[in-house]
């Protein structure tokens, strides 16, 4: 179902709104939910209206409208599903106490435990969001028992943020795989951030590839397998500075859809796109 927050009143109340998805796809999504979840899961959505006045310093919310779209339907095809809709400025002390300050912001939340995903979740991240709520809502992973202990030890808040891309594989690997570690730590708060519609973040951030993987502020560019994650939160954990080998640290190059829009344009019609540059289900 869908709630609204008290001073929300422009989200559409009725059954049946269409959403961005397709009626094969919205099928094939109630069916994944109706065989993977299993307890409530709770879907804040943080959204900030176009005032129509671009800001040097901020980057527009682009899809504040398609992702709120999404998760309503999500909503549609579930019970087990509740959605909250807030507006950042609107609700600008809510979102300082819970940390949202880019929009869209999907939080997921289910028995005390959270993750904010920053950014519309299409392309190659949808299906891994989808497995990260049925984690939230089975409250299970599939994490191996030594992965359990490292993050049965953590006893202090660990700030993790993951800046991934739709169109990259290794992003989504990593979606799933920092995910895990939110649902199976309290102390894990994670944020992942598309940042293919926020140029801005992505200059400020210094990306050139995804995924960008930062633990307390170290910063770790590429993918990771589980065992050698959990053995470098182990040592940030610990205090330890020194980072692990990792056996295959692979990336994709990072553009923003503005670039990607700018290379097809003046690619000839008849090259194809650059492998990896085109961002599914953004037109």
């Amino acid at each position: 179902m869908t709630t609204e927050s008290p001073r929300d009143t422009d989200a559409p109340r009725a059954r049946g709104v269409a959403g961005p998805l397709e009626r094969d796809a919205e099928a094939a999504v109630a069916a994944f939910f109706a065989e993977r979840l299993a307890s409530p899961v709770g879907l804040d959505v943080w959204t900030r209206r176009h005032t129509g006045i671009d800001l040097p310093d901020q980057d527009p919310c682009e899809y504040c409208p398609e992702q709120l779209a999404l998760m309503r339907q999500f909503a549609r095809v579930s019970p087990l599903l509740t959605i909250t809709s807030y507006d950042l400025q609107r609700h600008a002390k809510r979102a300082a106490e819970v940390g949202v300050d880019m929009a869209p912001t999907t939080i997921i939340r289910s028995a005390g435990r959270s993750l904010q995903f920053v950014g519309m979740a299409d392309g190659l991240l949808l299906p891994a969001f989808m497995d990260v709520m049925s984690y939230f809502s089975l409250e299970a992973t599939p994490l191996a028992d030594e992965s359990l202990q490292v993050l049965s030890a953590i006893e202090a808040p660990l700030d993790i943020e993951l800046i991934v891309a739709p169109y990259d594989g290794y992003s989504a690997h990593m979606m799933r795989l920092t995910a895990a570690l939110a649902v199976e730590s309290r102390h894990v708060r994670l944020r992942i951030v598309d940042a293919t519609a926020y140029p801005i973040f992505a200059a400020k951030h210094g990306v050139t590839s995804v995924p960008v993987l930062t633990i307390a502020g170290r910063r770790f560019d590429g993918v990771w397998i589980e065992p050698e994650l959990l053995r470098q939160v182990k040592r940030i954990v610990a205090g330890n500075t020194e980072p692990v080998h990792r056996t295959q640290p692979a990336s994709a190059p990072f553009v923003t859809e503005v670039e990607a829009r700018r290379m097809a344009a003046e690619a000839p019609e008849s090259n194809p796109p650059a492998p990896g540059l085109y961002i599914p289900g953004r037109d």
